[in-house]
């Protein structure tokens, strides 16, 4: 059986990133894909852009890498653009909008939000007509290719697993890597079955869930003239959401 590791989401945060790679290779998967975020929050994103340029097969784009290639002028974002550079910035240009492909039986497709691009969120609490909604072909994810009966994405940072019965699909989030909303624990999907085989086989799909050294990362962001680093400082310790701190 093949077994493909799916992260998402790392946001700069290198010692959430070398925990998460650890364990990968401690379970001797050699094929990761990467579901973007790579950049934001977090102050190592020229690292993490290299990072996962050596161990990551496919990287598609997130809404903060898009966002530093559409923002050019937005001051709040100018300090990871300045981290980063120009020929990482170009990378980021360059990466695709989606993974497809067939494990045992099942077509499979990974992005990052939604099918209606980067920008687009769906939640785990959202209506079925929304999920169901999340298999659809669009001029975003390409419309010649089959449509998944399988659809991975992150964004969201939370994890949850969703089998969409009345129309014989699943969904799932694989949470994040480097600033998980749900539990303060860095998160990634492992896939197992046959990949690129069209006969149907067994397959799994299984969430890990791992402590790293938070207090590294926290001293790393104090080091820098990181952006709203407080609040990106509480979320690793507490994994609650800025918004939801200042509303609270």
């Amino acid at each position: 059986m093949d077994k493909i590791a799916v992260i998402s989401d790392v946001h700069g945060n290198i010692p959430a990133l070398e925990a998460v790679l650890a364990d990968i290779r401690q379970r001797g998967i050699d094929l990761i894909y990467n579901l973007g975020d790579l950049v934001g929050k977090g102050p190592g994103s020229a690292l993490v852009i290299d990072r996962c340029r050596e161990v990551c097969h496919t990287i598609v784009r997130g809404n903060w890498d898009q966002s530093l290639i559409d923002d050019a002028n937005d001051p709040a974002l100018a300090w990871y653009r300045d981290q980063i550079g120009e020929q990482r910035l170009a990378y980021l240009q360059s990466l695709p909008n989606v993974i497809d492909f067939w494990l045992s039986g099942k077509r499979v497709r990974l992005f990052h939000a939604s099918p209606a691009g980067v920008y687009t969120r769906v939640r785990s609490w959202d209506t079925y007509e929304l999920h169901l909604g999340m298999f659809a072909n669009t001029p975003f994810t390409g419309e010649t290719n089959p449509p998944p009966d399988i659809v991975g994405y992150g964004d969201i940072h939370v994890v949850y697993l969703l089998p969409l019965l009345l129309d014989n699909k699943t969904l799932f989030n694989v949470g994040s890597v480097g600033n998980p909303l749900d539990f303060p624990l860095a998160t990634y999907a492992i896939l197992t079955g046959v990949l690129d085989s069209q006969t149907v086989a067994p397959y799994t799909i299984e969430f890990v869930r791992l402590s790293y050294d938070i207090e590294l990362a926290v001293e790393q962001a104090q080091q820098v003239d990181l952006p709203e680093r407080k609040e990106y400082i509480t979320e690793l310790r507490t994994a609650i959401y800025r918004r939801r701190q200042q509303s609270s």
